[in-house]
């Protein structure tokens, strides 16, 4: 099936998807990249841009994007104050640099971190050719959907101009690749693609949302990324980011990963192998980073892909994010450590059986120290995410939280992250306020047992005490 629009309408590309800051500078862009190398595979011209590691090369301030401190980015007015009075130059670079590909439609994604500036390129391109059609998809779309449609409490809040602009023409809720397909079919065939199913309209400056799309039955289907329009010698790790599945299998009450995806769903073994040899082949790297919510969601797929990459000895070095399952054996660990894995990141969270219960993270703390010991003892290194400030995390539960650290700081190589408990919308939370006790102030969020200054004092503590115990940690804090 092809679906190019060039000899009927002149036009050079069918889309453009764009990645505004502040996205990550390590890696390129992974969400439209798949959207690439899925669209491109059913005879679709696309093409991607980067732009948040276009600014981040030229930008004086590097630190704005540490997104480990997102507020430069996400705060209206921390943006207007340091990142706005240098952008306008770039915006009309950026459309110019988009419009010379004589587009059909252009695609944003967006992310909390990236609506201020989306907005402002998709205002200047709706400027400079109106008749141009601009979509935006991703978790801020979802975000909105559930919050200004579904009707979940709102106190996070939303950039206005992504509904009163007139900018977008079209948001798409959920996973891309089905609707854009079917919007790129209805344009071709000079219909109507305001009611597709998945899409989210602006009628009157409100969100009016059609019909959901269901999730993809098969990810086998999907292609590998296509990462060709990336000078990927110029990003900051020399990893190359890919996914072999989404959702995840927890239920976790602060996360909002598993609303947005609904159910955990994996790629087969054989296809992951595919697309490494293929990602090796294509783009010369043997360096990759698993970017799944949960890698190990099915235990008997993790073995039968290393048993995979070892029979057909591919020397690679990977990495992944992972739940602490109790079929993570030494056996299996080694197995691992054989096909090439060099580190694990683990959701441990807070070292309080009481805290660890009310997360539903279902953790036997006895088993954790198995494994994180025995991650180590296979040689590899074992990284954990803490949270720090849950709001029934009394200064008790924060004190077996760092008990937990000494104990085990020979086996935890360094701290992905230590986050400060945040509160999103959707999530079981923010779902569930009066439950918790948590009040919204003008400082932060408030429970009976944790406060923004409560939250940063620990923070503080969780950090020295982390640099004190070792000095290969690293230890990245977010308030």
């Amino acid at each position: 099936m092809n679906f190019h629009f060039a000899n009927k309408n002149n036009y050079n590309l069918d889309l453009a998807l764009i990645m505004c800051p502040g996205w990550g500078v390590g890696q390129p862009p992974v969400g439209i990249s798949y959207l690439k190398g899925f669209l491109k595979e059913r005879g679709v011209g696309v093409r991607c841009f980067d732009f948040s590691y276009d600014l981040y090369k030229v930008f004086p301030e590097k630190k704005y994007w540490d997104l480990n401190y997102p507020d430069y980015f996400i705060n209206l007015k921390a943006f207007e104050k340091y990142i706005l009075p240098s952008l306008e130059p770039f915006i009309n670079q950026w459309t110019s640099q988009i419009l010379s590909q004589n587009p059909r439609i252009v695609g944003f994604s967006l992310f909390m971190t990236s609506i201020h500036v989306s907005l402002l390129l998709a205002r200047q391109l709706k400027k400079m050719k109106p008749e141009l059609i601009i979509l935006g998809g991703g978790p801020e779309v979802t975000r909105m959907k559930r919050v200004l449609v579904d009707g979940i409490r709102q106190f996070a809040g939303f950039n206005e101009g992504m509904i009163t602009s007139g900018a977008f023409d079209l948001l798409v809720d959920g996973e891309g690749e089905e609707t854009l397909l079917e919007i790129l079919s209805l344009l071709k065939e000079g219909r109507d693609f305001h009611f597709v199913k998945g899409g989210v309209r602006i009628d009157n400056n409100s969100l009016v949302a059609a019909e959901a799309r269901g999730l993809l039955d098969d990810l086998d289907i999907l292609p590998p990324p296509d990462y060709s329009d990336f000078q990927l010698g110029s990003y900051m790790r020399k990893s190359l980011p890919l996914l072999t599945s989404r959702g995840c299998i927890h239920r976790c009450t602060f996360c909002a990963d598993s609303p947005l995806w609904k159910v955990y769903r994996y790629r087969s073994s054989e296809k992951v192998l595919a697309e490494i040899k293929f990602l090796i082949k294509e783009y010369n790297r043997k360096e990759f980073e698993i970017l799944d919510s949960t890698f190990n969601g099915n235990i008997k797929r993790v073995d039968r892909i290393c048993d995979l990459i070892i029979e057909s000895k591919l020397d690679i070095r990977w990495s992944a994010k992972v739940t602490l399952n109790k079929g993570m054996s030494y056996d299996l660990l080694q197995k691992m450590k054989k096909a090439g894995c060099s580190s694990l990141a683990y959701g441990m969270e807070s070292g309080s059986p009481r805290v660890l219960r009310d997360m539903r993270k279902n953790s036997d703390l006895e088993e954790v120290k198995r494994i994180i010991k025995n991650t180590w003892r296979a040689g590899i290194q074992a990284n954990c995410f803490f949270i720090i400030g849950y709001p029934t995390e009394t200064e008790e539960d924060f004190q077996l939280t760092l008990d937990f650290i000494k104990e085990n700081a020979e086996f935890i190589f360094y701290f992905d992250q230590i986050t400060g408990c945040h509160i999103e919308e959707n999530s079981y939370l923010g779902l569930n306020l009066d439950k918790y006790g948590i009040v919204f102030k003008e400082d932060g969020w408030h429970s009976k047992e944790s406060t923004p200054k409560i939250r940063k004092e620990r923070l503080d503590r969780f950090k020295e005490l982390a640099r004190k115990l070792h000095t290969h940690y690293q230890c990245e804090v977010q308030a």
